[in-house]
């Protein structure tokens, strides 16, 4: 899910600054039997059942997979919120102990590490067993190599969904579960427009999302209005509205650059962190923080500049749920 920006990216720029978890070849997650977008409990009890990933490749599931591992850390969250926790995970320390949203499982669920997503573990993947594994088709991120090995252990389904929803969606499919699909995504669309109510009162206020770069303080990488329709859509998000000046698109900008654009509202995305750190999350270094341009904001002067975890920033499920939330109690004191 491009939506990560990139999560494996993500994790690495994380390490310091803080993808996922957009755009999905035609007929991707395309169920041939049964039909795509059922979601009666009858198509969701339906096995076997042949479904066509984001390579094109026919997948024939036997039996609803109950052990699912997972070659993309940003795949968690669309398997937690159909309630059916990954067996394994790259990343999968760092993601639960560090990311707010995954922090509740963390204690209740055990999934097993497979250590760094360019290079997993695939002898101890092997030792688990796994009925069905699941690895992005990101082209940025897409590893025939790994695919090829992983295929030699279980199936492998590889996505490449444009938004959360979608992603959802596609997870659905493979694992039977497309009405807890439907309901999450029917439930957070009504939460996008009831926020969006509540946030009418500062229409005019114009908002920026954006994290600090690492090792290179006072730049800062920023959300663009059109990357993801939750915070900038004035119809099916909140409506956010952005300074003039604020790209489209995921762009680098200079603390100059934020000053000229001047934002109301200020939401830092947290730069996830480690072990050694107990997984704190950093949100702007001291350097920039005590900086006359950075003071001289009108977000900084009005106490308007606020935190998003990180995990918000991988734009998945719960991330967005999260995001929607923070933003609305931030803005709405």
């Amino acid at each position: 899910m491009k939506k990560h920006i990139g999560l494996i990216v993500s994790l690495v720029l994380l390490t310091g600054v803080l993808a996922g978890c957009a755009g999905t070849p035609a007929g991707s997650g395309a169920a041939t039997s049964p039909a795509a977008g059922v979601e009666t409990g009858a198509a969701a009890a339906a096995w076997p059942r042949t479904i066509k990933d984001a390579l094109g490749k026919q997948i024939t599931l036997k039996k609803k997979p109950d052990r699912v591992a997972i070659l993309d850390f940003g795949f968690m969250e669309s398997m937690l919120a159909l309630e059916i926790p990954p067996l394994a995970s790259t990343y999968a320390e760092r993601s639960l102990n560090g990311f707010g949203t995954l922090q509740p499982y963390a204690a209740k669920t055990q999934i097993e590490e497979l250590g760094e997503g360019k290079a997993p573990n695939l002898e101890k993947l092997a030792e688990l067993a796994p009925d069905l594994i699941l690895q992005t088709a990101e082209a940025e991120h897409l590893d025939m190599k790994l695919y090829e090995r992983a295929s030699q252990i279980a199936p492998v389904a590889m996505f490449n969904s444009p938004d959360w929803k979608e992603q959802l969606r596609d997870f659905a499919e493979y694992l039977g579960e497309e009405e807890k699909a439907a309901a999450y995504i029917a439930d957070i669309e009504a939460l996008i427009a009831e926020s969006r109510s509540k946030l009418s009162g500062n229409s005019d206020k114009t908002v920026a999302l954006l994290f600090e770069s690492s090792g290179n303080k006072g730049s800062f990488v920023i959300t663009g209005s059109g990357e993801n329709p939750v915070w900038f859509d004035k119809e099916n998000g909140l409506g956010l509205k952005s300074p003039d000046g604020y790209p489209g698109k995921v762009a680098a900008v200079s603390l100059e650059g934020i000053a000229a654009m001047n934002p109301d509202y200020i939401f830092l995305f947290g730069a996830l962190g480690s072990e050694a750190n107990g997984y704190r999350q950093r949100y702007l270094s001291g350097e920039t923080e005590a900086s006359s341009v950075w003071q001289s904001l009108t977000a900084v002067k009005n106490g308007h500049v606020y935190h998003l975890d990180g995990a918000v920033r991988t734009a998945g499920p719960l991330g967005i749920k999260l995001g929607i939330e923070t933003i609305v109690k931030s803005m709405t004191k």
